[in-house]
């Protein structure tokens, strides 16, 4: 019983990770063009997991929600005109780092293990 509890638990905080991991890099992959300098860091970066843990829906709902990020992004670049000069522009990195501790990412990661576990897994 203790071991199965160990598993559930060690399952829950490794897709949690994994979603967040892929949100991040699917939203710098947009927030940045996917240009080459992004595309060089997520290669060489090998944080996450090599077995698949997200399934179909879970990047497709990544995929949407960080498109939709995108276009807020660029609506904030562009009423921030005003801004000070050389703050203009988009802001990925602020906006990664409000939506990491705004703890947006783990409650949807949360909902979304749920509908992902088999039945015999209750959280």
């Amino acid at each position: 019983m203790q071991r199965t509890r160990s598993l559930k638990a060690d399952y829950k905080s490794t897709y949690i990770t994994q979603f967040k991991l892929t949100y991040l890099r699917e939203l710098l992959k947009k927030g940045y063009n996917n240009s080459p300098a992004i595309q060089e860091i997520l290669e060489s970066d090998h944080s996450g997991f090599t077995e698949q843990i997200l399934n179909e829906n879970d990047y497709l709902l990544i995929d949407s929600l960080t498109t939709a990020d995108n276009h807020a992004m660029k609506l904030d670049s562009a009423q921030g005109e005003q801004r000070a000069e050389g703050a203009q522009g988009k802001r990925p990195l602020g906006y990664l780092l409000e939506l990491f501790n705004s703890k947006q990412l783990d409650s949807l990661a949360r909902q979304r293990l749920k509908l992902s576990v088999t039945k015999s897994w209750t959280y």
